[in-house]
């Protein structure tokens, strides 16, 4: 009998006891058992637990920083491969672990989930059904909550598998298309404070096949909706008339970036997606609201409600959206203290915003651009970056000692083409162009933005893209994985590489840290490059990978 059905058959007499972030459960003759998922409490202190990962960004405020603090510059070079685990399933390596409680929980691309022990990388239990692959297959992770693993797949299905032994307890399609419609984004464990019910928020991608984004919750227990909000404004709704015609059918704006939160608030905040279709403005005449914009929504009440939004490039003819988990973060400007929220895009910006008005503070350049006010040509033209260029979804960290984000960004062109019109078909890529033929050169760089100016404190240039996002660890560490495979650890005031690991596989995933009886990993995922492939890599299959990292 599982632990979860002793508590329900009332075997246990419980009493849940916290030690330090982890909860235990005590049955009967005073055993002690750790829960195999985190309750609302924990959530909501993500951030200071340094043993668990149990958010996809650490914590709902989406800064990858950790509080961790044996792993530090002075012995950071002593850091070995503690354990390798090579999964079965060939393609893009994109997922966040989760870890709780001595347990990790991780993804590939076709939806396959994986339980391993954290300290060991052993195999608990794998779930290996695969999915109908609409486009690219791809999966950044899962939600854990009341026992459950909540994985959302390729062909638009929520499943909830027993965190204990990996068996289906259900299985829903939620999506309102399949033809157009599924999920990349880890589903994101929240309880609302005014209802008392856990709730599971998923966002769609269905942007470029012709769909409109929502961001909904469901009920944990059964896949049913609680509520849901559409990125593209309806009739009579503000914004509408930011669309011509009835292009807003089919407007995009697609939610599978992340969810940022403010409990103290009851604020999401939120990344918008491009408009549809791709590379053809003539299409959907007008801005596009709300494409390629933060929204910061309401959800006090239950329903939804906009607050504010901030549209970064109205009427995008690139693929240039927000793809990245907003960082939620008190900062230093101009000698004051402000609650503020910044993102990136893939046109090579990074932007700074008030959090609770949606002003804008700052904007940075990190990537090379050109040709961004020219829109694709029958005959084509030069732009950059390309659409996998500039900022991607893998996410920075801000680190309060030195009032900087880190965020790393690639340089990439394109040779760009439209065409005269765009048509929807059903299950197919809704483009009004082709997508860009990649121009060299291909590399990226680590970025140090100090937040007081907008100017950059460091700034480490590679050969090739950089997409593993930023973590930052309060003892002054930055790690971050470039394509090629490698796994480098920075100086947070010098940006000096100061420890380096090549993980044999190619590197589009973010770095985490957690312990296991009381020492501190750093893990990360690798595999196949996928949509990022490059000409500089060889072309020859990459394993599916995890690798941790310790002093011991």
């Amino acid at each position: 009998m599982t632990l979860r059905e002793q508590l329900r058959a009332g075997v246990a007499s419980l009493a849940p006891l916290a030690l330090g972030l982890s909860a235990v459960v005590w049955l009967g003759a005073g055993t002690a058992l750790a829960q195999d998922t985190p309750t609302a409490s924990e959530f909501l202190n993500a951030a200071t637990d340094t043993a668990n990962w149990i958010l996809p960004a650490k914590s709902y405020s989406g800064n990858h920083y950790t509080d961790a603090t044996q792993i530090n510059p002075g012995n950071v070079g002593g850091l070995h491969l503690a354990w390798k685990t090579t999964l079965d399933d060939p393609g893009p390596m994109e997922n966040s672990p989760i870890v709780y409680n001595g347990t990790m929980y991780v993804t590939t691309a076709h939806d396959h989930v994986y339980a391993l022990d954290a300290a060991t990388g052993k195999v608990k239990w794998g779930f290996t059904d695969n999915p109908h692959v609409i486009s690219f297959a791809a999966n950044r992770g899962i939600g854990l909550l009341d026992g459950n693993v909540y994985l959302g797949t390729l062909d638009g299905h929520l499943i909830a598998l027993n965190a204990e032994t990996g068996q289906k307890v259900w299985d829903k399609v939620t999506v309102a298309d399949t033809a157009n419609s599924f999920y990349t984004m880890a589903p994101v464990p929240y309880h609302d404070p005014n209802s008392g019910r856990d709730e599971l928020l998923v966002g769609v991608s269905n942007g470029d096949w012709g769909g409109i984004g929502d961001i909904t919750a469901y009920d944990p227990k059964d896949g049913s909706v609680i509520w849901s909000w559409q990125t593209i404004p309806g009739p009579g709704q503000p914004g509408h008339d930011t669309w011509g015609g009835d292009s807003w059918k089919r407007g995009g704006a697609s939610t599978w970036g992340g969810v940022t939160i403010d409990p103290s608030t009851q604020t999401i905040f939120l990344n918008l997606g491009n408009p549809s279709p791709d590379f053809l403005a003539s299409a959907r005449p007008g801005d596009n609201l709300y494409s390629n914009t933060m929204v910061a929504l309401d959800i006090s009440s239950g329903q939804p409600k906009l607050k504010w939004y901030h549209q970064f490039i109205p009427a995008d003819t690139h693929d240039w959206d927000p793809p990245m988990q907003p960082i939620l973060f008190t900062g230093t400007v101009g000698g004051n203290s402000e609650q503020l929220v910044a993102t990136g895009d893939k046109a090579g910006n990074v932007w700074m915003l008030d959090a609770g008005t949606g002003k804008l503070v700052d904007h940075t350049v990190v990537s090379f651009q050109k040709g961004q006010d020219t829109p694709p040509s029958l005959t084509g033209n030069y732009a950059c970056p390309n659409t996998i260029g500039g900022v991607e979804y893998q996410g920075g960290s801000f680190d309060p000692a030195t009032n900087t984000v880190f965020l790393p960004s690639q340089n990439e062109c394109g040779f760009w083409t439209s065409n005269k019109e765009a048509v929807y078909i059903a299950g197919q890529f809704y483009l009004g162009g082709a997508f860009p033929k990649l121009v060299g050169p291909d590399t990226g760089q680590m970025n140090a933005i100090d937040v007081s100016s907008g100017t950059f404190n460091w700034r480490h240039y590679f050969d090739l893209p950089n997409y593993g996002g930023a973590l930052t660890t309060a003892s002054g560490l930055v790690f971050s994985g470039n394509l090629g495979g490698t796994e480098n650890a920075f100086n947070t005031k010098t940006g000096d590489i100061l420890w380096s690991y090549d993980t044999g596989g190619y590197i589009q995933a973010p770095t985490e840290a957690y312990e296991v009886n009381g020492q501190e990993y750093i893990v990360l995922a690798s595999g196949a490059a996928g949509n990022t492939a490059i000409p500089e890599l060889p072309a020859t299959g990459q394993p599916s990978v995890i690798s941790a990292f310790t002093l011991k």
